[in-house]
């Protein structure tokens, strides 16, 4: 199995901070999240991580090369990385012949979290937070008949929503092949500068997706400076100590 991380973007909303420092590379526990990407797939058995690189590419690459001798680490760029990340997934087409799992880059989360998704006995699924609160931001999983129809913000109450999509999506060879397809169509169609999870509605109508639910478990997407503090202060102890192998304490 190999993993496409999405680490391109300037993350604007954490600005000034990523001026000098991408996203993936935010410290979080003394340890980089690209850092803590590369030792879970260690941890279990994903070989081969591709990254997408674009903004302070160069200091991606360097934390990269320091990572753990079990993941063979190679790295694709997209020069256009102020724009869609459906561009930069786009620019992995090439590394669509195997299975894959595709990871945003600024997801704090436990390996646990990674090692349901990736022992789903669906091919084909998404990691989803059915506990989710809606405050409009979120990308939501919509299903019907239990598989995924359509992943958007353009959606609010609906008996057919999920839940969030945490940012880490699994796929088989053929079904990422599929894929390659509809980005290329979007691509050669001018819809460049949308997000990844455009193209998931006309890759649904043609692969069954399932869903992972992983809304018991500590993660956060971090967009903002209180993202990144709640990171640090609240999520990091429970992701640590799921990681030691330690259950987390009762609410």
């Amino acid at each position: 199995m190999r993993a496409i991380i999405l680490v391109a973007g300037v993350g604007w909303r954490l600005k000034p901070y990523t001026e000098t420092t991408p996203k993936c590379l935010m410290e979080i526990g003394g340890k980089s999240l690209l850092r803590r990407y590369l030792d879970a797939f260690a941890a279990l058995g994903v070989d081969e991580a591709v990254l997408v690189v674009g903004h302070l590419k160069e200091q991606i690459l360097a934390e990269a090369s320091r990572g753990p001798a079990e993941v063979e680490v190679r790295s694709v760029t997209n020069e256009q990385f102020t724009r869609g990340n459906i561009l930069s997934l786009w620019h992995a087409r090439h590394e669509f012949d195997d299975d894959i799992l595709i990871m945003d880059g600024d997801v704090l989360y436990p390996r646990e979290l990674l090692a349901r998704l990736i022992a789903s006995p669906d091919s084909n699924a998404i990691a989803v937070d059915e506990r989710y609160q809606d405050t409009g931001e979120e990308q939501k999983v919509v299903c019907e008949d239990g598989w995924v129809v359509e992943v958007t913000k353009k959606i609010g109450s609906d008996p057919r929503v999920r839940g969030e999509a945490v940012g880490i999506l699994r796929l088989s060879a053929d079904a990422a092949e599929v894929l390659r397809g509809i980005l290329e169509e979007f691509i050669e169609t001018g819809k460049d500068s949308l997000e990844y999870e455009d193209a998931l509605r006309e890759l649904a109508a043609e692969v069954p997706i399932g869903v992972v639910e992983v809304g018991d478990l500590p993660w956060i997407e971090i967009d903002f400076e209180e993202d990144l503090a709640r990171a640090r202060e609240q999520i990091l102890p429970e992701v640590d100590r799921l990681d030691r192998g330690e259950a987390l304490p009762s609410p």
